[in-house]
C-alpha cells in the first residue's frame, strides 16, 4: 500500500481508526508516518508528535533503549518485529503492550512499508510481576546466603544475606569469580573443579553438601555449610549455592570437645594440676583473646592459691598466690568471698580493683570476669577467671561458658579430692583398690588381693587355683583367647576395657592391663592382670553423653523466644522472652497446644509434618511464618525447631525458637524503596555520577549506571579513573583536579577518555572535593557527560574556516604558479639541447624537472581537496583498479623488496565507481605503506561481502606488515594537513576519505591487534 496515494491512504486510515488497538505504519527506513486515532487517544500524543521517532517518547525509559535497538535491527534485516514494552498513557500511567510489526514487500521483495499493532497485556504482566516479586522477596529475606554462578564460576546473583555474610557490596560480587569467596587452596583450584565436573559429571558437592571455609572481604575466614544444586535455564547451566555461617556451632562443638578432653583427662586419673591446666588450655583455644586462670581455696588457711594458668604474667600470678578473699579484693577475691559471679568491664575504673589496679594494668589486663567454683555442698572451692587485654562486656554465651567451665572445674576438684581420700584410705586398708590377679600359663589363679575380693566378691581361698574363665561371660571368651595369644607372644595388654562377672553373677565394666612375668632366662612364667572396675565411669560417660545431646540441641538455637513441647506438641516450658513476645502471663502457656501460636493453621500442620513429629529427620532450617499474639495481633517471625532424642535415638520432645522480625521487615521495605528511588534517579541522568577516593588512581567508591553508555563498562568493572584516561593525559588531569581541590573550588573542564571499544571520546567533568567538619578531604564527587559531538563540531567549524581561506589562496597561487612553472619547463627544454645526455648538467636539468613535477603535484593535491568532487562512475572491477595503482608505483618500489598479496577468492568485485578517483585512494594507501614499512614488506588485499544500510556492498581490507598506527594517528588519520612524514601536505588520507564518501561508501582504520596497520574500504555495488 502506497501511503502517498490518497485513495489507498484514506481506506487504510478508515480501517485502522475502526480498530480498538493502537495501529501505526512506517516507511521502509523505519520512519513512522501514520498513527490511528486510538494511538492518539491512549497516549495523548498528536499525529505530529508521534511521527518520525517521536513515538519512542511514549516508551518507558527503562524499555526505550532496548526496544529502539531491536527495532533498528529489524528494519535493517527486514525481519518481523515482536516485543513487549510499557507505553505511557495519557493520564501519565504506564501499561504493558504486546507489539507486532510486519513488513509489506513489493514483487521484488523490497520493503514498501511496515505495519504495527499494539495489544494491551498489562493484567498478564501484573500477575507475572507479582510472582517474580514474591520469589525475590523470599530469596532476599532468606537468613542463609544464596549465590548463583554460571558454568565458568562467575557470580550471576546473590541475596542480601550473602553480602552480610562475606562483607561485600553487591557490585563487588556480581560478575566476579566465586573463588574470591574461598581461601586457598580451594580458590586456586575451583575453576578446575568446575571444569572437571562439566567434563566428567562426577559430583563432589552438588546435591551432597559439605562444610568448608569461606573468606570474607577483610580476609578473615570462617566455617560454613554449603549445599549446591544445578539448574538449566535457557540452555545455560547454573549452580545455586546455599551458604550458612556455622562459626557459632563450630565454637560450641569445640567447647564440647574440650570438655570431653577434660573429662577424659580426669577419667584417666591425671593429677588435678594436669586436669585444670587442660581446662585452661581448652578454654583459651575456644576464645583465643581470653586469658584464663584458676585459683583454689586452701583448705587449711582459706586463702587463694595458684591452680592453673598458661598466659598470665609470672609476677601477676605470684601476686595472686596467697590472696585472702574479701568483699573488695578484685574479681577473684570478691567472687570467692561472696560465692557469686563478679564482672568488671574496666579494671582501670572499677572500685573492686582499688588495691590491685596497678599490678593488673602492668600485666596488660583491662577486664576480668570471675566465676566462683562451688562444690556440691555449696562451699567455694576456688575461682575461674577470664581476663582480657581490653575493656569488654560479656554476652550470654560468655556467661554460659564461664559458668560451664567453673562447674567442670568443680567436678574435677571434687573428684581429685575424692580420689586422694580413697588413695589415702587404700594405703591404710590395702595397697590398692584395683583387682590384682596373678595367673600361670595354664590360666589358673595363683594370687588374689583384697582389691580383687572387693571387685568380684570371691575370697582369696575361693579364687585361688580356679581358672580365670570363671570371671569371663560366655560372650567374652573370644576376647580372653585373643589376649592370651598376644601375651604368649610377649605383648602387653594396656587398659583393655571389657566386661566381667562377679560372684553374684553381676556384669561389671573393667579396665584390664595384662603384663607377662619372665624368669631369669626370659621365659614367660606368669601373667599379672591389673583390673580396675570402671563401671561407674562408663555409666558417668553415658550420662555425660545424654546431657551433651540436650546441650547440642539447645546451643544450636538463637536465644530468643524458646519453648519445649512434648511429643503431642503441648508446651512444657517457655522462657520469659516467649511470654513477652506472645503477650501471655508467665505460666499461662504451660500445657497449651502450640496451634494457638500459629496465625495460619496450615503452618501448624506443615511444621508438624516437616519437623515436629517422631519420624521426621533432623531439620534446623530457619523458616519465616506468621504468628498470633494473645490479643490477636499477627507478626512475622523466624522459626527454628528440632527433635530432642536420647542417645539411643528415642524421641523425648521438641525444641523451638521464634524470633520477631517485624522491625527488620520494616527496615528492609524502607531500604528497598530508597534504593529503588535512587536507582531510578541515577538511571535517568544523561551521564555518570561518581565518588572517588583521593589517591593516585582516583579509585571509585561509587559509579552510577550511566557509565555503561558513557564508557562502555558496567560500574562493577571499573575500579579507578586511571582505567579510562589515556596515560599521556592523566598527569595533566590529576594536576587540574588537585589545584581545584587545594583551592576548595569546583572543577569544570573537558578531557579525553578511552571508550571500551577503543576509540577516544571527549567528556565534560564537573565536581568538587568533599570535606569533613574538621576540614579533612574525604573524597571527590562529580558528574561526567559526553561532549564528543560538540567537540568534533567545533573542530569541523575551524577546519571549514581554514578550507575556505585555503580555497581562495589556491585559486590565486595556482594561476600565478602555473605560468611560472611553464616558463621553467620551457627553459629546461631549451637547455636540454645544449647538454649531452650523460653530462652532469643534464642530470641537474632532470632534477629541476622533477622538482617542478613535485610542485605541480602539490598544487593538484591542494586543488583536489578544496575543489568539489564530480564522479564519472561506470562498472569496474576493484581488483583491476588496485592493480593499476600498484603498477603506477613501479618506479617508487623499484629498489624495494615489496609484494602485493591478493586474497579475494571467487568474490565478484564489480562496483559502479569512478575508477580514476578510487585508484587515487589505493595509490595513497600503497604509498603510505611503502613509506612506513621496512623491507621485506608486503601489502595484503582481501575482500568480503558487506552491506551499507541494507544495500549490497564490497568491503576491501588493505593491511601492511609495518609498525601499525599509534592511538593519536588512529584518531587524526583523516584530518586535513595532519602528517607524520617529513614531506607531504597531510592531505592524502583526507582526499581519500572525500572520494570514498562521494561514492556513498566508508573508509576506516581496521583491527591492529595483528601485525601492521589495516584500512577498511566499503563501497556500494551501485551508485544509486
Amino acid at each position: 500500500m502506497n501511503f502517498r496515494s490518497p485513495s489507498a491512504s484514506r481506506d487504510f486510515r478508515h480501517f485502522a481508526d475502526a480498530l480498538s488497538s493502537m495501529v501505526w505504519a512506517c516507511g521502509p527506513d523505519g520512519y513512522a508516518d501514520f498513527f490511528n486515532e486510538k494511538w492518539c487517544e491512549l497516549t495523548g500524543q498528536t499525529l505530529e508528535q508521534a511521527q518520525g521517532a517521536g513515538w519512542t517518547e511514549a516508551i518507558h525509559p527503562d524499555d526505550r533503549e532496548r526496544v529502539v535497538a531491536a527495532w533498528r535491527n529489524s528494519v535493517q534485516s527486514t525481519a518481523r518485529f515482536e516485543t513487549e514494552l510499557r507505553f505511557q498513557m495519557a493520564d501519565g500511567s504506564y501499561r504493558w503492550h504486546q507489539v507486532q510489526v510486519t513488513p509489506a514487500v513489493d514483487d521484488d521483495g523490497q520493503v514498501e512499508h511496515w505495519f504495527g499493532i499494539s495489544t494491551d497485556c498489562d493484567k498478564q504482566h501484573a500477575s507475572e510481576d507479582m510472582s517474580e516479586a514474591m520469589t525475590r522477596a523470599i530469596v532476599d529475606s532468606a537468613v542463609d546466603g544464596i549465590i548463583t554462578i554460571d558454568d565458568r564460576g562467575i557470580i550471576r546473583s546473590c541475596n542480601p544475606a550473602t553480602k552480610r555474610l562475606f562483607g561485600y557490596k553487591s557490585s563487588e560480587i556480581v560478575g566476579q569469580n566465586v573463588k574470591m569467596l574461598m581461601p586457598d587452596p580451594h580458590a586456586l583450584h575451583h575453576d578446575e573443579y568446575i571444569a572437571k565436573y562439566l567434563r566428567t559429571g562426577e559430583k563432589k558437592i552438588i546435591g551432597i553438601g559439605r562444610e568448608v571455609k569461606g573468606r570474607r572481604n577483610d580476609g578473615t575466614t570462617f566455617p560454613m555449610a554449603i549445599a549446591v544444586s544445578e539448574v538449566r535455564i535457557g540452555g545455560h547451566r547454573l549452580f545455586t549455592g546455599v551458604v550458612r555461617d556455622i562459626s557459632e556451632r563450630c565454637q560450641l562443638e569445640s567447647q564440647l570437645r574440650g570438655q570431653a578432653r577434660v573429662l577424659e583427662s580426669l577419667a584417666q586419673g591425671n593429677s588435678l594440676s594436669v586436669v585444670l591446666h587442660t581446662l585452661i588450655e581448652v578454654a583459651e583455644a575456644s576464645r583465643p583473646e581470653m586469658i584464663g586462670s584458676i585459683l583454689l581455696v586452701d583448705e587449711q588457711t582459706g586463702c587463694l592459691r595458684h591452680g592453673a594458668s598458661l598466659r598470665l604474667a609470672d609476677f601477676y600470678r605470684d601476686a595472686c598466690d596467697g590472696l585472702q578473699p574479701g568483699p573488695m579484693v578484685g574479681c577473684c577475691g570478691t567472687a570467692a568471698f561472696t560465692g557469686k559471679r563478679v564482672i568488671v568491664e574496666d579494671i582501670d575504673s572499677d572500685p573492686l580493683w582499688t588495691n590491685d589496679r596497678d599490678i593488673a594494668l602492668q600485666a596488660g589486663l583491662r577486664a576480668c570476669w570471675s566465676e566462683p567454683i562451688i562444690a556440691s555442698g555449696g562451699q567455694a572451692l576456688g575461682t575461674f577467671a577470664m581476663y582480657y587485654n581490653e575493656s569488654r562486656t560479656p554476652d550470654e554465651r560468655d556467661i554460659e561458658f564461664v559458668s560451664s567451665a567453673a562447674k567442670l572445674a568443680a567436678f574435677a576438684i571434687e573428684r581429685a579430692r575424692a580420689v586422694k581420700s580413697l588413695r589415702d584410705a587404700a594405703a591404710i586398708v590395702d595397697s590398692t583398690d584395683d583387682a590384682i590377679i596373678l595367673k600361670n600359663r595354664d590360666g589358673l589363679i595363683e594370687k588374689w588381693n583384697q582389691g580383687a575380693e572387693r571387685v568380684y566378691g570371691y575370697t582369696a581361698s575361693e579364687a585361688l587355683g580356679q581358672p580365670i574363665e570363671m570371671l569371663v561371660p560366655h560372650d567374652r571368651i573370644y576376647e580372653l583367647n585373643a589376649n592370651t595369644e598376644k601375651i604368649q607372644r610377649g605383648e602387653k595388654i594396656d587398659h583393655f576395657e571389657t566386661i566381667r562377672l562377679t560372684k553374684q553373677g553381676r556384669r561389671i565394666h573393667v579396665s584390664s592391663t595384662i603384663s607377662p612375668l619372665r624368669d631369669s632366662d626370659g621365659n614367660i612364667t606368669h601373667y599379672i592382670d591389673v583390673q580396675n572396675d570402671i563401671t561407674r565411669r562408663v555409666q558417668a560417660q553415658k550420662e555425660i553423653s545424654r546431657e551433651r545431646a540436650f546441650l547440642d540441641t539447645i546451643v544450636n538455637g538463637v536465644p530468643d523466644a524458646l519453648f519445649f513441647v512434648d511429643l503431642d506438641r503441648n508446651l512444657t516450658h517457655c522462657n520469659q522472652k516467649m511470654y513477652r513476645m506472645f503477650g501471655y502471663a508467665p505460666g499461662e502457656l504451660i500445657g497449651q497446644p502450640t496451634v494457638i501460636l500459629y496465625a495460619n493453621p496450615k503452618d501448624y500442620q506443615s511444621q508438624g509434618f516437616q519437623r515436629f513429629n517422631p519420624t521426621a529427620t533432623e531439620n534446623v532450617e530457619v523458616v519465616e511464618l506468621d504468628w498470633r499474639r494473645k490479643n490477636g495481633d499477627v507478626f512475622p517471625g523466624e522459626l527454628m525447631g528440632t527433635i530432642i532424642r536420647e542417645e539411643s535415638g528415642k524421641p523425648l520432645g521438641y525444641l523451638g525458637l521464634v524470633r520477631d522480625i517485624t522491625d527488620r521487615k520494616r527496615a528492609e521495605a524502607t531500604i528497598q524503596e530508597s534504593q529503588r528511588k535512587l536507582s531510578t534517579l541515577m538511571s535517568n541522568l544523561p551521564g555518570a555520577a561518581f565518588r572517588c577516593t583521593v589517591d593516585d588512581d582516583f579509585t571509585f567508591e561509587f559509579l552510577s549506571d550511566g557509565c555503561l553508555e558513557l564508557f562502555g563498562y558496567h560500574a562493577s568493572e571499573l575500579t579507578s579513573a586511571r582505567t579510562l584516561i589515556p596515560p599521556e593525559d592523566f598527569d595533566g588531569i590529576f594536576s587540574t583536579v588537585g589545584l581545584s581541590i587545594a583551592e576548595r573550588q569546583p572543577f569544570d573542564f573537558v578531557h579525553r577518555i578511552r571508550h571500551r571499544k577503543g576509540d577516544l571520546r571527549w567528556v565534560s567533568a564537573k565536581g568538587q572535593g568533599v570535606f569533613s567538619k574538621d576540614g579533612d578531604l574525604l573524597a571527590i564527587e562529580g558528574f561526567v557527560s559526553d561532549v564528543t559531538d560538540l567537540h568534533n563540531a567545533r573542530e569541523r567549524l575551524v577546519q571549514s574556516e581554514r578550507l575556505a581561506a585555503m580555497g581562495q589562496m589556491i585559486s590565486a597561487v595556482a594561476h600565478e604558479s602555473r605560468n611560472a612553472l611553464q616558463r621553467i619547463q620551457n627553459g629546461v627544454d631549451m637547455l636540454g639541447f645544449e647538454f649531452d645526455e650523460t653530462s652532469e648538467s643534464r642530470k641537474d636539468l632532470n632534477r629541476i624537472t622533477q622538482a617542478k613535477e613535485d610542485l605541480l603535484r602539490l598544487f593538484e593535491e591542494l586543488r583536489s581537496y578544496a575543489a568539489p568532487i564530480h564522479l564519472e562512475s561506470s562498472p569496474a572491477s576493484l581488483s583491476n583498479i588496485w592493480r593499476q595503482a600498484w603498477s603506477n608505483l613501479k618506479v617508487s618500489r623499484r629498489q624495494r623488496d615489496a609484494q602485493l598479496v591478493e586474497e579475494t577468492g571467487e568474490l565478484d568485485l564489480t562496483c559502479n565507481v569512478d575508477a580514476f578517483r578510487v585508484e587515487q585512494v589505493f595509490r595513497n594507501l600503497f604509498e603510505n605503506a611503502l613509506a612506513a614499512c621496512s623491507d621485506p614488506m608486503w601489502i595484503t588485499v582481501s575482500c568480503a561481502v558487506a552491506d551499507i544500510n541494507g544495500a549490497p556492498a564490497v568491503c576491501v581490507s588493505v593491511r601492511d606488515n609495518g609498525p601499525g598506527l599509534t592511538d593519536e594517528l588512529k584518531m587524526r588519520i583523516f584530518e586535513a594537513f595532519y602528517t607524520t612524514k617529513a614531506k607531504g601536505t597531510g592531505l592524502g588520507m583526507a582526499i581519500a576519505e572525500r572520494i570514498i564518501h562521494a561514492h556513498r561508501g566508508t573508509i576506516a582504520v581496521g583491527d591492529d591487534s595483528n601485525v601492521g596497520a589495516e584500512f577498511l574500504i566499503t563501497l556500494p555495488r551501485t551508485s544509486e
